[in-house]
């Protein structure tokens, strides 16, 4: 079986959605949608969700008069290959000058410093 396409941003929206909550109907990935400050009407969400299920990034299962999808793509790989993307096609396949641009846009609390040090040391261990 072949592997679904990577989504788009659009579908990235809808998949964090259900990533969230498995198993929800088109109203309540529509109500976290909204929620999250987009505006998408019902009938949008529900095209997509349609699209994304012939695509085979989502599945869906009938529940009395109502479908109710998941999303059919893991989110850790579905992340890999997006930054692997990113990747090769700004950064010259560097995940590290991905890296640091990505650190530099933002201001880490200590907590992510920390963990970013756990990291760095983790990495010279395996050396």
């Amino acid at each position: 079986m072949t592997q679904p396409p990577l989504p788009s941003e659009a579908e990235l929206l809808l998949l964090r959605a259900l990533w969230e909550h498995p198993n929800a109907t088109v109203q309540h990935v529509h109500e976290w949608i909204t929620a999250a400050g987009k505006d998408v009407s019902y009938t949008t969400v529900l095209t997509q969700l349609q699209r994304m299920h012939r695509k085979g990034l989502v599945t869906r299962s009938r529940a009395g008069k109502q479908h109710q999808y998941r999303a059919a793509v893991d989110r850790s790989a579905t992340e890999t290959a997006l930054v692997e993307r990113l990747s090769d096609t700004v950064f010259a396949g560097s995940a590290l000058r991905l890296a640091l641009k990505a650190l530099g846009t933002d201001q880490p609390s200590l907590e992510e410093l920390d963990e970013l040090e756990r990291w760095i040391a983790e990495q010279k261990d395996n050396r």
